[in-house]
């Protein structure tokens, strides 16, 4: 059975503290997901897809829309990660330590 949203990101936050990620990372990740989850309430989706995660960076970041073809600032590159290990837990049930080149520069 997919878990929710809700369950996805305690899963999640379980697995950067068993991999020693720093409180301050933590803190960081965690506000995002709340607006995450807040964004998917609103939306009436209780499950993360990456048409969500897209849907959420776009309202709240302007990020694929404005950066299309273009390399993507670090904090852009930040909150993009908040949701590409959402969906990277989800599959593959672990986290990936980087965001390879091709994902950085965008591309319509």
């Amino acid at each position: 059975m997919k878990k929710t949203l809700a369950e996805l990101v305690r899963g999640l936050e379980n697995e950067l503290v068993r991999l020693g990620y720093s409180k301050g990372s933590l803190t960081f990740y965690k506000r995002k997901w709340r607006m995450l989850q807040q964004f998917a309430k609103e939306k009436n989706e209780i499950h993360f897809t990456e048409s969500l995660g897209i849907s959420f960076l776009e309202k709240y970041y302007q990020i694929l829309e404005k950066d299309s073809g273009k390399k993507l600032s670090q904090k852009d590159v930040q909150e993009l990660r908040v949701i590409r290990m959402l969906g990277d837990f989800q599959l593959h049930h672990t986290v990936l330590t980087s965001i390879p080149d091709e994902i950085i520069t965008m591309t319509k």
